[in-house]
């Protein structure tokens, strides 16, 4: 199997060069505080959308996930981060089931889960935070037996920064690891105007650019490479044919980047204007939504959304084993 070294390399030497399927590069430290950020801008119409939806429904939520069944209740969240908005359906379930909640956070950011922790201690003291740093595309999680329901909570519409057929792998992955009964909370973005779009990834105050920009700072501190991150600029793109919002770095110049891996060198080349595909976030439809359900074999329950149908999150069930 490929290290990781190599699959960043190989992504960079390719043409056109991508490290689209390596969204954890984000995700160090500085990346995990500029992210939380992003949430904040005004362009960013995802985690506000997502968020009043939340408020609005949540006690339904909880309801329909436990389904009236008087079964005890227990939170898995893939790509936690700070658990902001999760604190809304935690203090929902506390609220339903009279007592306390344990709640297993997954992220691949140490800091962000300690913030979690840390914040939902004051918000909602009957949770028993248990964290996880973990790959939640790759890693097993860690969940003792349990006589009760399990909801996985995946919002942010972070499935949409993966392919199709990632996205299918990422959901068939979680739906293994479940029981019958138990259930997936799924938040999707939708396809719309790029009008809306185009902003919500390209805010006027930078911070999306910053974002992107520190993967380079990234595989400078950790991996060898010596990009000088004066000479790239953030580029984000709506590609109509895939409906996805395509975000970039792009070389202002032709230059060479020089890394070192395992004591040798190599160097990578870019033309000016030549980009490194970072990321993707794919919009998808009602039908796009059933089939990448079905295709991991949940059964859609229930669809919350907002005035605008910017935002889906969609109750799904585990029928079948």
């Amino acid at each position: 199997m490929m290290n990781v070294a190599n699959e960043i390399l190989s992504g960079l030497v390719n043409h056109p060069k991508s490290l689209s399927n390596l969204q954890w590069l984000h995700y160090d430290h500085e990346g995990s505080l500029i992210f939380e950020k992003i949430v904040l801008q005004d362009e960013y119409y995802v985690a506000g959308t997502e968020r009043s939806i939340l408020k609005s429904n949540a006690d339904e939520i909880i309801i329909k996930t436990v389904d009236n069944r008087n079964k005890r209740l227990r939170i898995v969240e893939l790509g936690a981060g700070t658990a902001s908005k999760t604190s809304i359906l935690l203090a929902a379930a506390v609220k339903h089931q009279g007592s306390t909640i344990d709640y297993f956070p997954i992220d691949v950011s140490s800091s962000a889960l300690t913030e979690a922790q840390s914040s939902l201690t004051c918000l909602v003291p009957d949770v028993c935070v248990i964290p996880q740093i973990k790959n939640y595309v790759t890693d097993e999680f860690i969940l003792p037996n349990f006589d009760g329901c399990t909801l996985v909570i995946y919002i942010g519409s972070s499935i949409g920064n993966f392919s199709r057929e990632e996205a299918t792998r990422i959901l068939s992955h979680v739906h293994k690891q479940l029981k019958v009964g138990d259930a997936l909370l799924l938040g999707v973005d939708m396809c719309q105007d790029p009008a809306v779009l185009l902003p919500a990834y390209n805010d006027k105050n930078g911070v999306t650019s910053a974002f992107h920009l520190n993967v380079l700072r990234h595989l400078n501190r950790e991996f060898g490479y010596n990009f000088d991150l004066d000479q790239f600029r953030y580029k984000v793109i709506w590609n109509k044919h895939h409906s996805r919002v395509e975000k970039h770095v792009e070389s202002l110049c032709s230059q060479q980047v020089k890394c070192i891996n395992q004591s040798e060198e190599h160097f990578i080349y870019f033309d000016q204007g030549e980009t490194i595909h970072i990321e993707d976030s794919q919009k998808f439809t009602n039908e796009q939504i059933t089939m990448l359900l079905n295709n991991a074999a949940f059964q859609t329950e229930h669809i919350w959304s907002d005035e605008h149908k910017w935002i889906n999150i969609i109750l799904a069930r585990v029928l079948l084993k």
